[in-house]
């Protein structure tokens, strides 16, 4: 008598939709245990870059792999470095701006920065700037009339030069430049100062998908979005991609999601993680 049970690989099962570096991943649930945020942790001497750590759970030791190390990708920190950095030079330009118009003013001589909010690296950056958080999107619109207004002022100081008087040419430049430093400026160096913590309280918040069976391993992950049914998406790249890293396995899709999705190979961190572990009993033997 034929069985027609389906066999357990053949049932299709929801996956796990996760960002990591900006990028979509999943992960087949059949695999995963546990979804929690990352909590305190011991890091652990003498692991591959992708073994970062330990923590219990349930009277277990869950050892951490950090998919991004897997990847060969930047760590939140330096991402946060990065991001950091980009904004206190941002910040420093628009000190040195508002010294270039004070010089202009004083002597005369014409303003060679820029007058218009989108041209400045400022304005470049943000008009291109995407984030899945509508907190530090609503946070960074607060810049958007300060940094507009700081740069059509070197507009309305040269407009300053159509008075009739030159006490009156100097004393409408002398206002202007005070709104500029005593408002404008102070707004857009406030707004992107905030910002720094705004993405680290948004963007550090790690999560770690607990994988079930005996292999104690953790895959650390920058945000768990969703649980939901994936399909294949053909594009002829799934060599390439096995290639390039034996962590990805195919790409798929989501009605969901516009972008594509990368699921991860489960079976192949659960060997790294193993292989990672036998090295380590190993020189704590020979030890």
């Amino acid at each position: 008598m034929m069985n027609n049970q389906p066999l357990e690989n053949d049932i299709q099962s929801p996956s796990i939709l996760f960002r990591l570096n900006g990028g979509l991943y999943c992960a087949d649930s059949r695999h995963i245990s546990t979804i929690m945020e990352l909590p305190e942790y011991t890091t652990l001497p003498d692991t591959p870059p992708y073994i970062t750590g330990i923590f219990p759970l349930r009277g277990n030791s869950i050892t951490m792999f950090d998919l991004r190390a897997a990847l060969k990708q930047r760590s939140l920190s330096e991402e946060f470095d990065e991001f950091t950095a980009m904004l206190d030079a941002r910040k420093q330009d628009h000190v040195n701006w508002v010294s270039a118009l004070e010089h202009s003013i004083e002597s005369g001589e014409r303003f060679p920065l820029a007058t218009d909010p989108h041209q400045c690296k400022l304005g470049k950056w943000y008009d291109h700037f995407k984030t899945d958080s509508s907190e530090l999107a609503a946070h960074l619109t607060k810049m958007e009339n300060p940094h507009r207004r700081l740069h059509e002022a070197a507009l309305r100081a040269q407009q300053c030069n159509e008075h009739n008087s030159w006490d009156g040419v100097i004393n409408c430049k002398k206002a202007i430049f005070n709104e500029v430093h005593d408002e404008y400026m102070p707004k857009v160096l406030d707004v992107l100062e905030s910002a720094k913590e705004i993405f680290r309280a948004r963007e550090f918040h790690e999560m770690v998908l607990v994988l079930s069976g005996e292999t104690s391993l953790g895959i650390v992950v920058d945000e768990v979005l969703s649980v939901e049914m994936v399909e294949e998406e053909v594009l002829g790249t799934q060599q390439q991609l096995m290639s390039r890293s034996p962590y990805i396995q195919r790409i798929v899709k989501s009605p969901n999601y516009n972008e594509l999705i990368l699921e991860i190979n489960v079976p192949a961190i659960m060997r790294s993680g193993e292989d990672a572990a036998a090295q380590r009993n190993a020189a704590a033997s020979a030890v």
